[in-house]
């Protein structure tokens, strides 16, 4: 009897300790979600293409975007399209999830500096936490 109720109370524990499935379920929606977003940025923001170029194209699809610097070590001011949010830590105001347009300056010395001559250097989908303490 007393190996019974250790045993349900072991697989109760065990269940309680799993994530709700549906929670897994919509995690999984929304990373498959911001990989749709990746793709189809991917189909006409091609690498090499200068910030011009892909910046005159988000403002004739009407798409906002931020500059941020430097996304990456070695890459200059990134175009940042927000396609999410998550759930964020107390410390946080906000989880905000973007695809990442990263340029690299032709000229080294003006890495610092929007230059429409700047080429983009990949394309990816960055998670960043904002208004932390």
């Amino acid at each position: 009897m007393q190996k019974t109720k250790l045993g349900l109370l072991t697989l109760a524990l065990a269940v309680l300790a799993l994530p709700p499935a549906s929670a897994q379920s919509r995690k999984q929606k929304r990373e498959a979600a911001y990989q749709a977003a990746l793709q189809s940025y991917s189909d006409f923001v091609k690498i090499g293409a200068t910030r011009k170029e892909v910046e005159d194209i988000l403002r004739s699809k009407n798409t906002s975007f931020v500059r941020l610097c430097c996304v990456e070590q070695g890459t200059t001011f990134a175009d940042l399209i927000k396609i999410g949010k998550e759930k964020h830590p107390w410390y946080c105001e906000a989880h905000s999830v973007y695809i990442a347009i990263q340029y690299v300056a032709l000229d080294q010395n003006t890495s610092k500096t929007v230059k429409e001559t700047d080429e983009v250097h990949k394309i990816t989908i960055w998670h960043h936490l904002e208004g932390c303490i």
